[in-house]
């Protein structure tokens, strides 16, 4: 019931791949393509330069200090000041 059909006449089965669709399993579909090298040799996809230690280089590359602008560090007088004699648009002044 249902499923595929499977015959062991290769006229057969060439036929039910024609109007069907139906391929054995792990058969691949042949297009007969016209390629310029050999499809059995070529391996599809975009090659990258393998990098040793990738997996690390990815995790800690957010880390690299060259990456972020350096931290200050100022008296909180300061920045209460800041906060009170700059007034922001659109935002309410601090009364303190």
């Amino acid at each position: 019931m249902g499923g595929a059909f499977i015959s062991n006449d290769p006229e057969v089965h060439e036929m039910y791949k024609r109007t069907h669709g139906n391929y054995a399993p792990g058969e691949q579909k042949a297009r007969n393509y016209e390629w310029k090298f050999d499809p059995a040799e070529h391996c599809f996809g975009y090659g990258e330069k393998k990098v040793l230690n990738g997996a690390a280089m990815a995790l800690h590359n957010e880390r690299l200090e060259e990456d972020f602008p350096k931290t200050v560090i100022i008296k909180k007088t300061v920045e209460d000041h800041k906060a009170v004699a700059n007034d922001m648009l659109g935002i309410s002044k601090n009364l303190g």
